[in-house]
């Protein structure tokens, strides 16, 4: 049948565009064109798949270790990512952590919780304070949390909270009222120190209000002078109404 100049037209087009494709995916026939296509449709959609990450999958629970957990502890340590990750997760307690010198440092940065440690042996703050960790850790509020609830405000005192500057690290600090404290207790461990005192009183939140309900023998005992007690912005009357200190208290400050 003849064609007419119209279709005849169209065929010409549509010959030229199938042409076109199969140059721009470098096939020559519409048979491999089609199996060409086929195969960049499987591909993206494979490309289109979530990535696989293995720390996701294996993320920490309240008992095991991540992996990223387990990897992080190569970081200042002798150890070696393939050893920990083919480790039990139990192996990995208190005296391996000792033995292998991981620091506290590591370990927080790892995101290890204080449940963690203690499910690993660590259970006691003793054995805390044997893998680094101080005082000073108890300014993040989130680890003195876990200290306390892990094992209670008293013991966790009774390991960190011993000399004058560990009260000075916590004055002004979320961990005094974490940990039950407060500046009577604060100044308590500052006995003969009056430097280490007066540090204590001056970050304290108001500062003006600092000695309110402290015992004026606890005040007297610091080594604290009328002086330095007027730096910080006290005079007699407010040490006498905040302190209840009897004149010849505040005589044996020096007002």
């Amino acid at each position: 049948m003849a064609l007419n100049s119209e279709q005849m037209s169209q065929s010409s087009s549509g010959d030229t565009a199938a042409w076109r494709i199969r140059r721009v995916w470098g096939v020559r026939s519409a048979s491999s064109l089609t199996r060409r296509i086929a195969v960049h449709a499987h591909l993206s959609a494979m490309l289109r798949r979530p990535v696989y990450n293995k720390c996701a999958e294996d993320s920490a629970t309240s008992d095991k270790l991540s992996t990223r957990q387990k990897l992080a502890l190569v970081v200042g340590t002798s150890l070696k990512a393939e050893t920990l990750c083919e480790m039990a997760d139990e192996a990995i307690d208190y005296d391996f952590l000792k033995a292998n010198g991981v620091p506290a440092a590591v370990l927080k940065a790892a995101n290890f919780s204080v449940a963690q440690l203690k499910q690993r042996g660590v259970d006691t703050p003793g054995k805390l304070a044997a893998l680094g960790f101080s005082t000073l850790h108890l300014l993040d509020p989130v680890f003195c949390t876990e200290c306390v609830d892990t094992y209670g405000a008293d013991n966790v005192l009774t390991e960190f909270f011993v000399s004058a500057n560990d009260a000075v690290l916590l004055a002004g600090s979320e961990a005094v009222t974490q940990l039950g404290l407060d500046v009577g207790l604060l100044l308590l461990l500052c006995g003969g120190q009056a430097r280490a005192a007066k540090e204590v009183l001056s970050q304290c939140h108001p500062k003006s209000e600092a000695l309110r309900g402290v015992p004026p023998l606890t005040l007297i005992e610091t080594g604290l002078n009328a002086t330095q007690l007027s730096q910080l912005g006290f005079t007699a009357a407010a040490v006498r109404e905040q302190t209840c200190a009897s004149p010849e208290q505040l005589q044996a400050l020096g007002f």
